[in-house]
Parts: C-alpha cells; sequence; structure tokens
C-alpha cells in the first residue's frame, strides 16, 4: 500500500513546489493548488495562509509578464483569479457553495461573500438567536458596499443573492421607500421581518424632507425590538411586533458622505452598519461562464431548508472560553479614533452574529464552535481595514472631504504623485489657494511629505505607509 505523506510533509512538499514553479491563474496546477488548501483537513494557521498567499502570488504568471498576449478566448475562459479575501470564505455549507457559483462573477469575492451573508441573515429572520441575557443577538444584517462607480458591480453582486432570497419569499424593501412606506412593509406580519435594500444609498437616506426620520428608525429597527410603537410616523398609531430588519446598502464613498443626513453620522446608525470597501475588481471575464442551473436550483433548495431551522444558538465550552477571554481584551483595549467608539461597542455583537451564521450556513447546527468565532473575527478584521476611510470621511467638513480625495488619489497612484498631476485630477473640485491650503494641512499633520525630484515637485503619502 503507497505511504501518504501526513498533512505537514505535504504542505513542505507544497511550499517547495510552488517556490520552483510558475503557471498561469487558468491552468490546472492553480486549480489544483487552490483545491488542495481549501480543503485540507485542518484549518491553516495565519502565519501560513499569509505564507502561502504569499508564495501563490510569486508563482503566478501575471499577464503583463507573458511574452506573447493572450488570444481573445483564453481571456474570456479564463479561470476565476484569487485575492487576499478568498481565503476567508467558509470551506463547506452554502455560503460556500454561493462562493463557488459566483466564481465567474466580476464583482470582487467580499461582495458576493457580504451580499449573501446578508441575506442568508435576513433570511433566518428571527428563527435563531443569541440570548445575552438582558437583550438576544438576532441574525439581522445591516452591511454597505462602498466602491467607485461601474468598478466593482455592486448591483451585480447584490441581485445574484436577492434573486436567492426572493426565490424562498424573503421579504424585500426596495429603493425609495418613505418611513411610512417602510412600516407599511412591516405591518400585518406576526414577525416584522425583512430585507432593505437600497442600491443607492444615499438616495435611500437622502437629505429631502420626506425622509426626515428614516435613520432614527432605522437605527431602532435594526436593534430588532420585540415590539415597536409610534405616534409620530404616521397619523395614529403604528406597532409592529418581533421585529428583524436587515439592510443591504450600496454606495460611493462620495455620495455617501455627501448626500446623507448629518444625523446618520451620529447617534448609533454607523455603528450598526458593517462596511465593506473596495477600490477595484481582481476578476475580469469578457464572456463569464455561466454556471449550471443546477447549482442555482441547489442553492435555493438549501436555503429553504435552512429557513426551517429555529432555536437558542449556544457556544460550545471551548468556544464560550475563546469568547469570555476575547471580549476582556477588547474591553481593555482602547479605542485610537473616538471616531470608531460606537464600532467598537457593537463589535462583539457583529462578532456573534456572524459566528452564528456561518455555524448554521456550514452545518445546520446551532451549537458555535471556536473556530466560527475565530473565522468570523478574521473577516470583520479583515473589513476593518478599510474602515477608517469612510468613518474618517463621514466625519469630515468640506475641508476634510478635500483632504481625503487627495490622500485616494494618493493612494491610487501607489503613494505619490506629481504636483501638476495632482492638482490636474482636483481642479474640478478645488481652486488653486484651497488645493495649496489643503496641501499644507496634511504636510503639517505628516500625511503626506513633499519631495523634490529632478527639479518637480512629488508629493509621496505617510499615512498610507503607516495604516498599510
Amino acid at each position: 500500500m503507497m505511504n501518504i505523506p501526513d498533512i505537514e510533509s505535504q504542505l513542505q512538499l507544497l511550499r517547495t513546489y510552488l517556490t520552483q514553479s510558475k503557471f498561469h491563474r487558468n491552468s490546472q496546477q492553480h486549480l489544483l493548488t487552490m483545491n488542495f488548501l481549501t480543503n485540507l483537513p485542518r484549518k491553516l494557521s495565519d502565519q501560513e495562509e499569509r505564507e502561502f498567499r504569499l508564495l501563490l502570488q510569486d508563482a503566478i504568471i501575471e499577464p503583463e509578464e507573458e511574452k506573447t498576449s493572450s488570444s481573445v478566448t483564453a481571456v474570456s475562459r479564463e479561470a476565476p483569479k484569487t485575492s487576499p479575501f478568498d481565503f476567508l470564505i467558509p470551506k463547506k455549507g452554502w455560503l460556500r457553495k454561493y462562493y463557488d457559483y459566483t466564481l465567474t462573477s466580476e464583482p470582487p469575492a467580499v461582495f458576493h461573500f457580504a451580499s449573501a451573508y446578508t441575506v442568508f441573515g435576513a433570511v433566518m429572520g428571527r428563527n435563531i438567536f443569541f440570548d445575552k441575557t438582558f437583550y438576544k443577538v438576532y441574525p439581522n444584517v445591516a452591511l454597505v458596499l462602498i466602491a467607485p462607480t461601474g468598478k466593482c458591480r455592486k448591483s451585480s453582486a447584490t441581485n445574484i443573492a436577492l434573486s436567492l432570497g426572493r426565490a424562498v419569499e424573503l421579504n424585500v424593501l426596495s429603493e425609495r421607500i418613505t418611513p411610512e412606506a417602510l412600516i407599511n412593509g412591516l405591518t400585518d406580519r406576526s414577525e416584522a421581518c425583512g430585507l432593505v435594500y437600497a442600491p443607492e444609498l444615499a438616495v435611500f437616506l437622502g437629505r429631502q424632507k420626506y425622509l426626515e426620520g428614516m435613520v432614527p428608525l432605522l437605527t431602532t429597527l435594526f436593534d430588532a425590538p420585540d415590539v415597536w410603537k409610534s405616534t409620530t410616523i404616521i397619523r395614529g398609531e403604528a406597532s409592529l411586533t418581533n421585529v428583524a430588519l436587515s439592510l443591504l446598502g450600496a454606495s460611493t464613498l462620495e455620495w455617501f458622505v455627501d448626500a446623507l443626513p448629518r444625523e446618520a453620522f451620529s447617534g448609533g446608525f454607523m455603528s450598526r452598519l458593517l462596511f465593506v470597501v473596495q477600490e477595484d475588481t481582481d476578476r475580469t471575464f469578457a464572456i463569464p461562464i455561466r454556471p449550471e442551473g443546477s447549482q442555482w436550483e441547489s442553492l435555493r433548495e438549501d436555503l429553504l431548508e435552512l429557513k426551517e431551522i429555529r432555536g437558542e444558538v449556544t457556544l460550545h465550552k471551548e468556544a464560550k472560553a475563546w469568547y469570555e477571554q476575547w471580549y476582556l481584551m477588547h474591553h481593555h483595549s482602547k479605542v485610537f479614533d473616538d471616531k470608531f467608539a460606537g464600532y467598537h461597542e457593537r463589535k462583539p455583537d457583529h462578532l456573534l452574529r456572524m459566528a452564528m451564521l456561518l455555524r448554521v450556513a456550514s452545518t445546520g447546527l446551532l451549537e458555535v464552535q471556536d473556530d466560527d468565532l475565530t473565522a468570523s473575527l478574521h473577516i470583520l478584521e479583515w473589513l476593518e481595514e478599510k474602515l477608517p476611510g469612510v468613518f474618517e470621511g463621514a466625519a469630515s467638513s468640506q475641508y476634510g472631504i478635500i483632504h481625503q480625495k487627495i490622500i485616494r488619489h494618493l493612494r491610487q497612484a501607489g503613494g505619490s504623485l506629481p504636483h501638476s498631476i495632482l492638482l490636474r485630477k482636483m481642479q474640478h473640485l478645488v481652486n488653486a489657494r484651497t488645493f495649496y491650503e489643503a496641501i499644507a494641512t496634511l504636510i503639517d499633520s505628516e500625511t503626506i511629505r513633499l519631495k523634490k525630484e529632478d527639479m518637480s515637485k512629488v508629493y509621496e503619502l505617510l499615512e498610507g505607509r503607516k495604516h498599510g
């Protein structure tokens, strides 16, 4: 009988292979490597994940490295690329099957995961919960995709997930609805559950007077109260019972900051949201490969079965010890910026919500394991890397917005730009005097620095280097 090397030996062989090999993303070698790492019988450590991510990046031949141009057919049939987030996708269950189904769709993997995660939480409604003694954590998720216009196909990602939600009779409330229409969409139900879909979040939460009251209403309903009553939103008394409201929104960062009412950035609204920020997608398909129809139907059938699960979610003994230790560390950790204080306070609930949804989606069971908590924490930390831009922009004055645009241009250019090019990029927004004032402020705050190269001025981003 053939002796099969143990896992550690196999991993060492793979390290050697990747160090000595070069292959294309659409090659059999790449697909086999990804399948091996995805289906390991044990979870890779954080250090191992980073190591293999770098080894893969070095082994893959990018298009610009090729000596001859690829044919149109090769480009259109290119195998899906992998991103750092792909390694955080659950290894099995409904969310994994959804990821596999969307592999040839252009939005980034994290947008597909985020859309599916939000819709799955909305479908579960109040069926499952985690009891925190004085309140319950339900699986309703409020999440916003942030990306430049047209760059990451935000609507493409949300539409796939929503099609599955609607196929299992999820109550979807769309676009331009007033507070009154939102309440009407949840009334006359034993459980006032549903998902607000806002493909243009800035429109949905605009500053128009008829929308006044939407932000505090959403803030309250996101907390899933057992009973909600009001006599101020509509004439007469409005009442909702057993609430679980989810939100799936999308916006550019500029529209999100410029168009939302100031009340959206205070009072706890922002801390209840998860933001998924991407500048671009690593997937490109001239003619995407159509998934088999049976895959969509299988996802729908699985979602129907999961929808029937009910009960209290508990923590396994080891998971409970893990969570208590993490909670104490988190509670005593310092918040590096006051703008993040609200999110920092609510992060434990975000963590529990994600862990219970990952567990149910993967196994259909209601006992969370420590692996679920660890996986959820890694995902949240990945999302948090892009949070500073969102919260800083939300809290900015007009000058603050100009500063953020300058920083964004520098980031997109790889960290530095000549003076003349940066000024041209900003001239539609500011005059020369305002530009120089903004530059002076950023230099004084050691966010950027001025370098002189060959008789020309170059601005170099320091803030990006500090925070990655």
